[in-house]
Parts: structure tokens; sequence; C-alpha cells
């Protein structure tokens, strides 16, 4: 490879992280397996490594010399990135494991005392974003003979749904449907919250609400008032916030390996894993988007 790529590590807050990227790069360098340079300076950067709380608090906006941020946990980088020829890549496929730990032992202490489970009907359950996580979960749940459905505003890879035993929905139906909801998406334009007080109304009596993405993306107060008006029990379950983190933290030189191997992939032209899909508001493509009521509110003209 003959491009030279100036690299910013910045973690502050994962120094064992930050030591160990910084000693792989610097090794694949001495070694020959790629003409990697370590910066100090953000604005002289193509690659920046960082996790979301850094770039959200520190970094600001991503400068337009960066061609490839990598974070290190599961984020999406927005609302910082605005170049569409940036492209972003997490650890989505190598942290997805823990918080689908979680998410499956949530499952099975709600299917130990769900009553309808006893009396020999199925429990159902929904994932909203089919992403790497999704995916995970749907495999899991599968194995634990639950019936799955599914909702995603992005055209689904060919085969993932049958692949995992799941069907596809609109959202509307996956939450009407469903005695177990897993929530599964990046915050963003679309999901800012994605189950409001609508959506929400739409659960059956004392069905699970299991969050796996920020606060922002489900809106705790319309599950509130919808228990205190409506008396419809709904159980809210959010994964805790440090559960990704720690994963990468108690595994520095995987977490590196990992992003040294992304590094090489760019620096080849190939792409890298867990590529971010930046999910806006589409003017045609997969109905399933308008289908979901996942559109921006309208105001009549």
């Amino acid at each position: 490879m003959d491009n030279q790529y100036k690299i910013h590590v910045a973690l502050p807050r994962r120094p064992a992280i930050r030591s160990a990227i910084e000693n792989a790069i610097q090794a694949a360098s001495d070694l020959g397996l790629g003409d990697y340079d370590l910066t100090d300076e953000i604005s002289k950067a193509d690659v920046v490594v960082t996790d979301n709380e850094t770039l959200d608090n520190e970094i600001g906006r991503v400068p337009s010399s960066v061609r490839l941020l990598q974070l290190t946990g599961c984020g999406s980088g927005a609302p910082n990135v605005t170049d569409e020829n940036l492209i972003v890549a997490n650890a989505s496929t190598l942290l997805a494991v823990n918080p689908a730990d979680w998410a499956i032992d949530q499952w099975r202490e709600i299917a130990r005392r769900y009553p309808r489970h006893q009396s020999g009907r199925t429990i159902v359950a929904g994932i909203v974003g089919f992403g790497t996580l999704g995916i995970e979960l749907a495999s899991r749940l599968n194995e634990q003979g639950a019936k799955i459905w599914v909702n995603d505003i992005r055209t689904p890879r060919q085969m993932s749904f049958q692949n995992v035993g799941a069907s596809r929905s609109s959202l509307d139906m996956v939450l009407s449907r469903s005695d177990v909801v897993f929530v599964s998406v990046h915050h963003g334009p679309t999901s800012d919250p994605l189950l409001s007080h609508r959506e929400l109304s739409l659960l059956s009596v004392g069905a699970t609400i299991i969050n796996l993405s920020g606060e922002q993306v489900v809106d705790q107060d319309a599950i509130d008032e919808l228990n205190e008006q409506q008396e419809r029990q709904i159980d809210y379950r959010r994964m805790p916030s440090d559960l990704r983190r720690s994963s990468a933290s108690r595994r520095p030189q995987t977490t590196s390996a990992w992003i040294l191997n992304n590094l090489g992939h760019f620096a080849l032209g190939h792409q890298p894993r867990s590529i971010v899909e930046q999910v806006t508001h589409p003017s045609a493509g997969d109905p399933a988007f308008w289908a979901s009521r996942m559109a921006p509110k309208q105001t009549p003209g």
C-alpha cells in the first residue's frame, strides 16, 4: 500500500484501549503491514479513532479531511458526521455479545413467569432494528423457540430474516403483536423518539419493552402515563449504559486487533467491518419506512 495514513486516536477515558491501539498501529508500521503515522492534531488526520462520548463532548464536528471515523463502541457518530463521503465504522459486531447476553437473560426471566407461556402459548418477540445486534438477538430467540417479528426501515439482507426464523412486518404490527419488544436501533432523526405515546399505546396490556438503545429512543414519560392513566402495566427495561463500554474496556487487545484490521481494509480500499448506515428520511425507496409511520410528523400546510 502506497499511501500513508495519519491517524488520530482520541480516547482520553480509555487509556488501556488507547495504549493498545497506538502500540498495534506502531507495530504494524514497523513490520510493513501498513504505512501509518500517529498524529496529535485531528485537523491533519485521515482517520480518527474514538468513542461516542469523546466525539459528542470534545471533538465536535469531524474535519472534512477525515475519511474514516472508527468508533470503539456501538454508536453511529451522528450528529457530528456531516460529510456523506466519510466512512463511519463501529465495533458492533465485536461488542454485540454482551448486550445480547443481557437481553436474553431478561427474556428467560420473563418467560419463566409468563402465565400465557405456562398454558402452552408461545411468547411472541418483536425486534425493532435489524442490524448486528438485532440479528444476534433473533438468532438466540430462535434457539429459545420464540415466534419472532422484526421491523427495520432498511431493505434487509437477502434471506437474513429466514435464516433466524423471523418474519418482517411494519412497526405498528410488531408492537401490537409482540409480548416482548426489543429495541436495537441507533439514535438519529428517525428515532427521537422512535416509540412515542402513539406507538406505545399499541402494546398489549402487560407487554415488556427491552431498550438496548439510548434513552432518547423510547419515551419513558409516555410509558409512565399509559401505566398510570390506562393501567397498561407496561414493563420497561433499559440496558445499563456502560455494558457495551465495559466489554471493550475488559478486552483492549481484542479491540485494538479489530481496529487494526479495519485500518487494513480501509487502506486497501475495502469496506471495513461494522459500517454504520446513516438512516435519514428517504424521498423514495423502502415503503416500510412510510408504512411504519417513522416519517417526520407533518403539520397541515
